[in-house]
C-alpha cells in the first residue's frame, strides 16, 4: 500500500475537513483506528507495544498509529542502553509519522490549489478559504491579489521534518524522556511560551525573564509544536530552504542535511548540530526513513 492510500485511509476516512481547523491549530483526526495509551511504567508500555505485535526492528507491516498521553515515569530505571533507545523510539515514531501526516494532508490540499493557479489563473471561494486558513496558520501574510506568491512561502512551509531528525532531537532534548520537563510538561522538545502560567519556570532562570517551558497536555501536543515550530519560526529558515531544495531536486529530505539548518536551535550552534547528526548516524536512525503507518492499530 502506498504512502498516498494510508494517509487518506487515515485521515479522511476519518473525517479530517482541512477546511475546519482553526488558525492556531491543526486539523485534529478522531476515529478508533488510532489508539490514545498512556502507562505509568516502561513494563506496561513494551506491554502494550507487544499487544499491537509492535517491534522498532521489524516494521515491514508499518507502524501503529498510536498516541502517548505521557511517557512512563520510570524510563531512568532501565538499565540497559538498548532497551531504553528502543522504547523511546517506539514511543516517539508513531507520532511522529501521525504528525507528518497531518501535514501532507495539507500540503496536498495547497498543491491542488497550486494547480488551480497554474491552469485557470484564478481561485473559488472554497480554494480561497482554503489558502486564508492555511496563511494564518503558517504565520504567511494573505495577499489576495498575489495568490501565487502566497502559495510559494506556504509550499516553502507547509512540509514533514524527516522522522529520524525529530527522534535526535526528542532524544537530545529530553534525555531520552527522562528529563523534567518531559516527565512534568510533556516537552520533548524543550519549547518555550512567553505566556506566564502556561509552562514550568526551569530552574536558574535569569533575574528578569518571563519564559517557561511549556505544558504540554500530551506527548504528541509536544510533537505537533515541535514540527510546527520548525515550519514557522524566522530562526529555522535555513532548514525549510535546506529542505526546499531537496525537494526541487526530486530527493526526500534527509534530517542528516536538515540538521545544518538548527544552528539557533540551541545556544550551543554547530556543537548541537553535529551532536544531533551524531545521534542520527549513531542510532541509525535513516532507517526509519521509509516508516508507514499501518491504516489500522
Amino acid at each position: 500500500m502506498n504512502i498516498s492510500n494510508v494517509i487518506f485511509s487515515l485521515f479522511f476516512g476519518l473525517c479530517l475537513l482541512l477546511v475546519s481547523y482553526s488558525n492556531s491549530n491543526a486539523p485534529v483526526y478522531q476515529g478508533p483506528d488510532i489508539q490514545i495509551i498512556g502507562q505509568a511504567f516502561y513494563k506496561d508500555l513494551e506491554a502494550e507495544f507487544q499487544r499491537y505485535s509492535y517491534q522498532i526492528d521489524a516494521l515491514e507491516n508499518g507502524v501503529p498509529p498510536l498516541i502517548l498521553e505521557n511517557l512512563p515515569g520510570d524510563l531512568n530505571k532501565i538499565t540497559s542502553t538498548k532497551q531504553r533507545k528502543s522504547i523511546f523510539f517506539k514511543s516517539l515514531l508513531p507520532m511522529i509519522l501521525l504528525a507528518n501526516d497531518e501535514i501532507r494532508v495539507e500540503r496536498k490540499q495547497l498543491l491542488k490549489v497550486n494547480q488551480q493557479l497554474s491552469d485557470k489563473k484564478v481561485l473559488n471561494d472554497q480554494q480561497l478559504q482554503i489558502l486564508l486558513t492555511l496563511s494564518q496558520r503558517y504565520n504567511v501574510k494573505s495577499n489576495k491579489t498575489q495568490p501565487e506568491k502566497v502559495v510559494h512561502k506556504l509550499l516553502n512551509r507547509i512540509d514533514i521534518i524527516p522522522a529520524d531528525l525529530a527522534l535526535a532531537q526528542a532524544a537530545n532534548e529530553s534525555a531520552w524522556g527522562t528529563s523534567r520537563f518531559s516527565r512534568m510538561a510533556n516537552n520533548l522538545f524543550g519549547e518555550w511560551t512567553f505566556v506566564q502560567g502556561q509552562g514550568i519556570i526551569p530552574k536558574g532562570r535569569p533575574a528578569g525573564a518571563t519564559y517557561e517551558v511549556q505544558k504540554f497536555s500530551t506527548v504528541y501536543d509536544s510533537v505537533r509544536s515541535y514540527l510546527h515550530n520548525l515550519n514557522t519560526h524566522s530562526a529555522y529558515k535555513q532548514l525549510r530552504q535546506l529542505r526546499a531544495e531537496s525537494r526541487a531536486y526530486g530527493q526526500r529530505p534527509k534530517g542528516l542535511k536538515l540538521a545544518e539548518g538548527l544552528l539557533r536551535y540551541s545556544t550551543r550552534g554547530e556543537d548541537y548540530v553535529k551532536e544531533l547528526q551524531a545521534m542520527i548516524r549513531t542510532n541509525q536512525l535513516n532507517r526509519f526513513a521509509n516508516a508507514k503507518l499501518r491504516t489500522s492499530s
